[in-house]
């Protein structure tokens, strides 16, 4: 499998700060025997954000996996950039998720993390916090790398 992870944070893009969530998520990707394909970090910004996504798709990508910008903070748009280019939500993924952050962090409930498929690849918005992040990654992984599994026609 081969993926992508894009930091989406106005502060890192400028270099005001490092990435540490980004990382954190490759970690465990590798662990789960996925391979880095593009590892990139942008400003919080929709077009951008699509962009990426597209290209991943396109380029025959299995998992782009964005963090950063989940949160309520007006510039906080990963959502919203996402939301219109998956065919299919996966709230499933989306509960394990919150759910997991809840029983570490009652602020796990602020999270807008979002899951779904977009043709045959899955797409994750995570939250840009390191801890966020892993928490996130450490919920869903490896038992969510069945659905390339299900997209390619086999059973549950």
């Amino acid at each position: 499998f081969k993926a992508a992870v894009v930091v989406c944070s106005d502060t890192i893009s400028a270099g005001q700060k490092e990435d540490k969530a980004g990382k954190a998520i490759i970690r465990k990707l590798e662990e789960s025997g996925v391979e880095i394909g593009s590892y990139v970090i942008i400003p919080d910004e929709i077009d951008e954000i699509r962009q990426h996504v597209t290209k991943y798709e396109k380029d025959g990508y299995h998992l782009t996996i964005i963090t950063g910008g989940t949160g309520l903070s007006a510039r906080d748009v990963s959502p919203e950039a996402i939301e219109t280019l998956i065919d299919r939500r996966i709230p499933g993924i989306e509960e394990a998720i919150r759910n997991y952050g809840q029983q570490r962090t009652p602020y796990a409930m602020l999270s807008r993390s979002v899951a779904g498929t977009m043709n045959n690849m899955l797409v994750l918005a995570l939250p840009g916090s390191t801890k966020g992040a892993q928490e996130s990654v450490e919920a869903i992984f490896p038992h969510v790398l069945h659905v390339f599994g299900i997209l390619k026609g086999a059973r549950h």
